[in-house]
């Protein structure tokens, strides 16, 4: 059985502790709570339009302050990154999917225990799994180190740190994590409160990131809600949000989005670069699958609201809610991986159609899916696209504010002023009066990117600045009311009027040349400056020799971009299976890998993948496998010197990859059409990369 906590106390101990807490509290920093959501779209919480029922979170912005125009940063560990330190992703590390938080930066917990905080983190940590949560500041964390896991299995992905520390049980089939997660949010506040410091809680859910899990009864709920169709949502949602003065009465719902090339639509029957289709013209099987998809994603974001709902009925019940700082917001929009009918088994090409009694899977420990884009382009009404891109569907999150002892606005006040992602720093500095430092451990630290929202909230202001974002070659800069955007793979710039055009469909490019390169060069700057731009390599050409487990990252990874290379590994046990070694991600790269004992090499160029696979097993004896990307784009794999197999990829990498080099495993975003992690289940007695002249004699 679930262990179980009430926070309950008899009448009288409650009214002396609730007079005891709001004494301290007044004479000290708030205590500060930070929920973060995982891929919801702009629409998905009802105050700004949903049909899913989130009344904790409404309550939260009807008794506080909501700002309409907040921006993250597209995607999770780079949204996570900034969120906590306050710099720009590439500042803290993170300059694509992968990295770890520098000693040059410092987190919100480590600088509120400069004035006395207690830190508490529980849920989806995703900044690397070397330093945990309790490295940067926090001093109890329960949850996952990783990007996402099943919500239905506890072991081995959920953990609890400082090692050692006592976990709560679960009987066989209880364990749900979004549950557990307000389970131990609730444990972490006890001690805090007894504690009679301070605290800062950092809860950050992995609701509602795939794989989508739910409780059954929860899912049965939403199927009627869904059963018309995401065009029928779209134009509830859009008649909700005006109704609710969040867009102009004369705002048009938007054309349904065309879905990008990727690395995995690009294999499937539903080709890429095409609309979403109407929902009217699919099967109805089709239809009763992606109902059942779209209702597993609504129920966990219902449950997420439960869980939230939790937590403010124990800071109620123990008289710290009017003392405490509540924010809420999404991590990024929501995702479409990969096409509008979804993914199965893993994030990839695969789709099951299920039908009968095996729609009942969907959701269930047995599953693993996401719901695709159509319902993404849905969920971000009235806007365009969803996560990874920087059109305002990917970028754009409600950030709700709740602080009746330090917000001095009216309450239910919706705020148009821009915000980002590095102003919770300044902010949460402020009110617990704290002091940003200069240094951490004897090091020099960045100055904060952000500016604090206390002005905002209390009925001043703030000098308006501009909002800079890129992920993965995606760009935007958002300055007053315009916003320069320009999506990766090739994508000319795009120029928009925010005021006049909130859902980026009058493209002013051709119109404002003069204003487009201002903003084009202002974009670069900041790149150069923040560390955006990819980094010379200090061995551009020439032999580097690898180590097992290695990891080459920033200007110590091999420069490939437009230039031949061949990776060359002597291993053994092949046919275990895994990546031998790979560099880069889902828009740059490759990976030498094996799979179903054959030798594969895999080379990404602009998100494209081109796969050459071996026709002949490999055995378990000591070999050299080479994988080799010549100039003219041709691609080759040999076995001990031996051509194997020869394919054209159609050129060379042509932008150095963001992502480090890794030997013996692919951490990233998967260079091929695999799932990540992906360890070399062999052993590599050593291995070197060549990098610019390689034409080697043929053999």
């Amino acid at each position: 059985m679930r262990e179980a906590f009430s926070p309950f106390l008899a009448v009288s101990m409650l009214f002396l502790g609730c007079s005891g807490a709001l004494a301290a509290a007044r004479a000290r920093g708030p205590n500060i709570v930070l929920i973060l959501a995982d891929d919801l779209g702009y629409s998905d919480i009802g105050c700004f339009g949903s049909e899913i029922s989130t009344p904790n979170i409404d309550r939260l912005a009807k008794n506080g302050v909501s700002l309409s125009q907040f921006y993250n940063q597209a995607r999770c560990c780079p949204t996570r990154a900034a969120l906590l330190t306050g710099v720009h992703p590439a500042q803290a590390g993170f300059r694509g999917m992968v990295g770890e938080l520098p000693p040059r930066v410092a987190t919100i917990p480590e600088v509120l225990k400069t004035a006395g905080y207690n830190t508490y983190m529980v849920g989806k940590w995703h900044l690397g799994e070397t330093l945990k949560p309790t490295d940067r500041g926090f001093d109890e964390f329960y949850g996952m180190l990783g990007g996402y896991n099943s919500c239905w299995q506890e072991i081995p992905s959920y953990t609890r740190w400082p090692r050692g520390r006592e976990k709560r049980g679960y009987a066989p089939g209880e364990f749900y994590s979004t549950d557990v997660f307000g389970d131990y949010a609730l444990d972490f506040l006890e001690q805090g409160r007894n504690a009679g410091k301070p605290w800062f809680l950092y809860l950050a859910f992995n609701a509602a990131h795939f794989p989508l899990h739910a409780p059954e009864v929860d899912i049965e709920r939403y199927e009627p809600v869904y059963a018309d169709g995401w065009d029928k949502m779209r134009e509830r949602r859009l008649e909700r949000m005006k109704g609710l003065g969040l867009v102009a009465k004369d705002l048009e719902l938007t054309p349904r989005t065309v879905v990008p090339k990727n690395w995995a639509n690009e294999k499937k029957e539903w080709a890429a670069d095409k609309q979403i289709p109407a929902w009217g013209t699919l099967p109805e099987d089709r239809r009763k699958d992606l109902t059942r998809r779209m209702a597993t994603f609504a129920a966990m974001i219902d449950r997420m609201d439960r869980n939230i709902g939790r937590v403010v009925e124990y800071l109620k019940q123990t008289g710290q809610f009017e003392e405490t700082l509540i924010f809420y917001l999404s991590d990024n929009g929501a995702c479409a991986e990969w096409d509008p009918f979804g993914f199965d088994v893993e994030s990839g090409p695969k789709n099951i159609l299920h039908a009968g009694a095996d729609l009942k899977i969907i959701g269930s420990p047995e599953s693993y899916v996401s719901y695709g884009s159509g319902w993404a382009n849905a969920c971000s009404t009235p806007y365009r696209y969803y996560k990874q891109y920087t059109h305002e569907g990917g970028i754009l999150t409600p950030l709700i504010v709740h602080y009746p002892a330090g917000v001095t606005l009216k309450p239910g006040t919706m705020l148009r002023r821009t915000g980002y992602l590095t102003d919770l720093m300044p902010t949460c500095v402020e009110v617990a009066g704290a002091t940003y430092p200069t240094e951490r451990a004897g090091r020099k630290i960045l100055p904060t990117e952000g500016a604090s929202l206390m002005p905002l909230l209390t009925g001043g202001d703030r000098p308006s600045r501009p909002i800079f974002i890129e992920h993965e070659e995606s760009k935007a800069l958002r300055d007053g009311d315009w916003k320069l955007v320009q999506e990766r793979g090739g994508h000319p710039p795009e120029l928009y009027n925010l005021a006049r055009d909130p859902a980026e469909m009058h493209n002013l490019a051709r119109e404002e040349p003069g204003r487009l390169g201002t903003m084009m060069a202002d974009w670069d700057a900041w790149a150069r400056r923040c560390g955006v731009r990819p980094v010379a390599s200090r061995t551009a050409r020439g032999t580097i020799e690898l180590q097992p487990d290695q990891t080459l990252a920033g200007a110590d990874a091999p420069a490939i971009a437009n230039v031949p290379f061949r990776v060359q590994a002597v291993v053994r046990d092949a046919t275990r299976g895994g990546v031998i070694a790979s560099q880069g991600a889902q828009v740059n790269g490759w990976s030498l890998f094996v799979r179903d004992r054959k030798p594969v090499f895999a080379v990404r160029r602009d998100r494209t993948l081109f796969e050459l696979t071996a026709d002949r097993p490999l055995g378990d004896e000591q070999i050299e496998l080479t994988g080799e990307l010549r100039g003219n784009g041709m691609v080759r794999i040999l076995l001990n010197g031996v051509e194997m197999a020869s394919g054209d990829a159609g050129g060379c990498i042509p932008v150095q990859p963001h992502d480090p080099l890794i030997v013996g495993d692919d951490r990233m975003g998967p260079d091929g059409s695999y799932e990540t992690p992906r360890p070399f289940r062999g052993s590599i007695h050593r291995a070197r990369l060549i990098a610019g002249a390689v034409e080697p004699p043929d053999r």
